[in-house]
């Protein structure tokens, strides 16, 4: 009988309707998302996550909406981004403006993931007034994500405005979306010897290509940290990757090394990772085993993996021998405790969920699962 953590124990999930009955109201959940002890808090997002979602759905709704707990606003709609309900892209729009901080913040994350053209004029209005310094690498991410005329000029714009923070945001978010029409000012930012080269450099890797390759290979002087992220785009770009890897692999566990370069090392491997490569994860989990104390830096790293690539990388642990998936599991659960990415960790459980009602009852992937929403206490 397939089991899935509830409170204080596992159960069948048919039976999940019944449990959550005498387990508080729907509504006392909702008011305890608030609560000051994380552990309540927690326990009653794990108990909303259970409800049917034609229980759940409208009550969450009406929370984001007029709740006068603005935290409790904040968590009820990470929590809907899970249900996948028709009506919240309308949600998503009329809370773009939004008088609370945290809750835009999950609406442009949640907008990068479900592209809507329809609302880039209002994204690109907004460049003009959001100045939350972790609202608006977000909201950066929603118009890279779009990629379409209204939003290229724009973009382009803000790789050279504002504070150094706010352009590299602007400067990842480009690459990550593989935004070639800005190659041109995304290479112009890679020659400023500074923060922003090692985000410039990535995202050239990222956006690939001869233009990009040639930029990279042309960098007169760079940063520390730029020049291990040389080795991760050289590994982007498919230039002898095995060799680039080990080169970071060696700085990331050299004691001569200084935090700094294990940062940019481990962040480099982190950047080769996301883009599905196997053999990254593996020397990322490698490294974690072979030298302590830059488990902490790796686990964050591997937990960044799972955040961008959900799916992916829960088959790739299916696929994994039980030693290094057990391994893989217990630094992504570390690393969903240092990065405290709300949003993007409900992203990841609806994935792991997904996967769950998608694989016959026995397989290894329902027992993936079911080991997953248990130890990440989902």
């Amino acid at each position: 009988m397939s089991l899935v953590l509830l409170a204080g124990g596992a159960v069948p999930l048919h039976a999940r309707a019944q449990t959550t009955a005498t387990t508080g109201s729907l509504q006392q959940n909702i008011a305890n998302l608030g609560a000051l002890d994380y552990s309540v808090r927690m326990h009653a997002a794990r108990l909303i996550r259970r409800r049917p979602g034609s229980d759940a759905v409208p009550a969450l709704v009406e929370a984001v909406r007029r709740d006068p707990n603005e935290f409790v606003r904040y968590r009820a709609l990470v929590l809907l981004t899970a249900f996948n309900d028709p009506g919240t892209p309308g949600l998503m729009r009329d809370m773009m403006r939004d008088r609370n901080d945290r809750v835009r913040e999950v609406v442009y994350k949640w907008l990068e993931r479900h592209p809507d053209p329809q609302v880039a004029p209002f994204l690109v209005g907004l460049l003009q007034t959001e100045q939350a310094e972790f609202v608006r690498p977000a909201l950066v991410g929603a118009l890279a994500a779009l990629g379409t005329e209204t939003v290229q000029r724009p973009m382009i714009a803000e790789t050279t405005r504002g504070m150094d923070f706010f352009r590299s945001a602007v400067i990842e978010s480009l690459g990550r979306h593989r935004a070639a029409y800005a190659l041109d000012a995304v290479v112009d930012a890679s020659r400023i010897e500074g923060p922003i080269q090692d985000d410039a450099v990535l995202a050239l890797g990222r956006i690939g290509g001869p233009r990009a390759a040639a930029a990279v290979s042309e960098l007169a002087a760079a940063t520390p940290g730029a020049t291990l992220m040389v080795h991760a785009a050289r590994c982007l770009f498919g230039e002898d990757c095995s060799q680039h890897r080990a080169a970071l692999v060696t700085i990331a566990e050299s004691a001569d090394a200084g935090a700094n370069q294990v940062r940019a090392a481990v962040d480099a491997l982190s950047a080769v990772a996301q883009s599905r490569s196997e053999p990254a994860v593996a020397a990322l989990i490698d490294l974690a085993a072979r030298r302590d104390s830059v488990r902490e830096r790796v686990a964050a790293a591997l937990a960044g993996v799972a955040l961008r690539q959900p799916d992916w990388i829960v088959a790739w642990m299916n696929g994994t021998d039980a030693t290094t998936r057990d391994s893989a599991v217990a630094l992504v659960k570390d690393g969903f405790d240092r990065l405290e990415e709300d949003f993007a960790e409900e992203q990841f459980f609806a994935a792991v969920r997904a996967n769950y009602w998608r694989a016959d009852e026995g397989s290894t992937m329902r027992v993936l699962a079911e080991t997953l929403i248990q130890r990440l206490e989902f």
